[in-house]
């Protein structure tokens, strides 16, 4: 009974071990603006992502600190989970929400095209994912975010 129950866990260890591939952000095809509430600006974002690998892998959270303008903004994050398909290339909806420093900021987002501005906010944090068992967190320096897609 006790060798049947280690050979168990260990088939499951085992099987579970396999090479997970990179995903591939291809780049962002639109930028929906879906509201302010308070200090925080809500964005969708219509991303195109490469899932090389054979099982679906879920993005868990996304954090970031954010400037605009050498400035400080506030934080970047997304709010649920992304569940990227196996073996497929598609544009997912990203729901993002900008929590800003200021209420002050706000009105330095609202004053142009929001594909304009993204494309001078700079961001630095983490992107965390798992495929089970399989868990990874991929930390990112400080980059143009319209640079991010590049450098993942």
């Amino acid at each position: 009974m006790r060798n049947s129950i280690f050979g168990f866990l260990l088939l499951l260890i085992l099987s579970g071990c396999g090479k997970v591939n990179d995903i591939k952000i291809t780049g962002v095809s639109d930028v929906t603006f879906r509201g302010l509430k308070q200090n925080v600006v809500l964005l969708t974002l219509n991303i195109e992502i490469d899932n090389p690998n054979t099982r679906k892998i879920s993005i868990t959270e996304v954090n970031f600190k954010a400037w605009l303008n050498e400035r400080d903004l506030g934080t970047l994050s997304t709010s649920g989970i992304i569940a990227l398909k196996p073996c497929s290339r598609s544009k997912y909806p990203v729901d993002v929400e900008i929590k800003l420093r200021t209420v002050a900021d706000a009105f330095k987002l609202m004053g142009g095209n929001f594909e304009e501005i993204l494309k001078r906010i700079e961001v630095e944090g983490y992107i965390k994912g798992k495929s089970f068992p399989v868990r990874k967190k991929v930390v990112v320096k400080r980059q143009p975010f319209s640079e991010l897609a590049k450098s993942l």
